[in-house]
Formats: structure tokens, sequence, C-alpha cells
């Protein structure tokens, strides 16, 4: 693990308004290799506008910015912030705290990390790396899942999650 994700691990700790998604909660939960990316969900805009500022002050360069991502950068680790009302009101109740290079941080549930690689799969920008670790991450929550929470997580997830692009 290399300085910038420690960094990010540290500032996330203490905090209560994230959950780590996509490739590092595959990592957290199943100890598959991931890229030197750390992306977050967050509770609001105005969360997202504050983590956002943390982080220019701590030196990382912001090089994409939109309503619903800021995307940083330092020496070649990447941290993506993203908000959305639909991840907030459903992937927030379904997230555990697990221990990663000893921080207590939030990630996603094995339940609801198996759907988002799952749509993952089909988003026709995903790097056939990303797209072999989703099929690695896919394979191994599978036998780990608690198939009744999958129904119910699938039962609460809006029209937006079945839409096929990212």
């Amino acid at each position: 693990m290399n300085e910038e994700i420690k960094e990010i691990l540290r500032y996330l700790e203490p905090r209560n308004d994230y959950v780590i998604c996509a490739g590092f909660a595959q990592y957290a939960h199943l100890g598959t290799p991931c890229s030197a990316d750390i992306d977050i969900f967050i509770d609001t805009s105005e969360t997202k506008k504050m983590i956002s500022a943390d982080f220019e002050k701590k030196g990382w360069r912001k090089f994409r910015s939109y309503p619903y991502l800021d995307s940083f950068e330092k020496d070649e680790t990447t941290f993506d912030i993203l908000y959305s009302e639909d991840a907030s009101k459903n992937y927030f109740p379904d997230t555990v705290v697990i221990e990663v290079y000893s921080f207590r941080v939030k990630v996603l549930s094995k339940e609801a990390l198996f759907l988002m690689k799952l749509s993952q799969l089909f988003w026709d920008e995903r790097t056939e790396e990303k797209r072999r670790r989703d099929w690695v991450g896919v394979n191994s929550l599978k036998l780990l899942i608690d198939t009744k929470k999958v129904k119910n997580l699938i039962g609460k997830m809006p029209d937006s999650f079945w839409r096929l692009e990212s």
C-alpha cells in the first residue's frame, strides 16, 4: 500500500459520511488486487465539496469535476468522490466496517458490492482489465453473499441502476 492510499484511509477512518466502493471495496472483502485508487460514495453534495476542499489543501490535484464526481490524483494514485441521491439512499444503509491496513473504514457490504460489480460488467467504457477484475469479484462474492439480502437490495434499486451505462 502506498502513502497516498494510507493518507486517504487515515482521513476517512474517523468519518461516518462515506462508504468505500468499487475496486478497493473488493480488495477489502476479498484481498484481490486493485489499482492504486479509492472510490467513495458520500452522503450529501455538501460533503463532496468539503472533502474535495480538504484534499485540494493536502496537495491533491483535481483533474475531473462534475456535480456528482470529483477526481483527484497524487503520485499516480487517484481518489474519486461520488455523490448521488440514489447511492446515498441505497448503499449507505448497507455498509460494513472492515479493518484495512490497520484502518477501520466503511465499505459496501458484500451484497451491495456484488450488485455494483455485476452492473459494471456491462458498462461500455469499462477497460478489459477492470472487466476481468469485476468478473473475479462477482465470481468470488457469489459464494459469500446472503441471497436474501441481495434480493432485498434489488427491490430497492432505482431505475437508474438498471441502465446499461456508466
